[in-house]
């Protein structure tokens, strides 16, 4: 009886290193859009909670509730930093030592920006934000401009919606 010799030879090893990495090339590029929607609809989902939480805490506990982002304990317009939500008693867009954070978002990744028009927003306990706050957040990432679900709007009487822009591509 004659023993067979089972194993691959290095044709078929090429063969398969060729294929697989011909399947790379086309896959690794999908994948870092991929991670960028991913990166837009997580900002923007965190965003639009903590907008709903700070409504809801406005409501439920009759008080002002403000979310902007801070530096030096006051309200600046730089949305890419970390954004907080804090009880805010006197409207002054300032956290004073007798009021408290209720909690903060992460910045934005530092390639992709996040824009409001304004400097913040207060929600007031029946549930409508302060006068001249409404807009939209923007989040942009300027490798890929195309990308969806990255605008979410806040109206006067303090209404969330989620939408997509097309303001990233110009």
């Amino acid at each position: 009886m004659k023993a067979t010799l089972k194993g691959i030879c290095l044709v078929e090893l090429l063969i398969t290193v060729s294929i697989i990495v011909i399947l790379a090339s086309i896959a690794i590029p999908n994948f870092e859009i991929l991670i960028a929607q991913h990166r837009i609809e997580n900002q923007i989902t965190r965003l639009f909670k903590s907008l709903y939480l700070a409504r809801h805490y406005a409501i439920s506990h009759s008080t002002n509730v403000t979310l902007c982002p801070l530096v030096n304990n006051r309200c600046q317009k730089d949305w890419n930093k970390p954004i907080m939500v804090f009880i805010d008693q006197n409207l002054d867009l300032t956290l004073d030592s007798d009021e408290a954070i209720l909690f903060e978002i992460e910045s934005t990744f530092h390639e992709d920006s996040l824009t409001y028009p304004r400097l913040a927003i207060t929600y007031r306990p029946d549930a409508s934000i302060n006068f001249m706050q409404s807009g939209s957040f923007l989040y942009c990432n300027p490798l890929y401009p195309e990308l969806t679900g990255n605008r979410l709007t806040i109206s006067q009487v303090g209404r969330i919606r989620v939408r997509d822009s097309e303001m990233c591509e110009n």
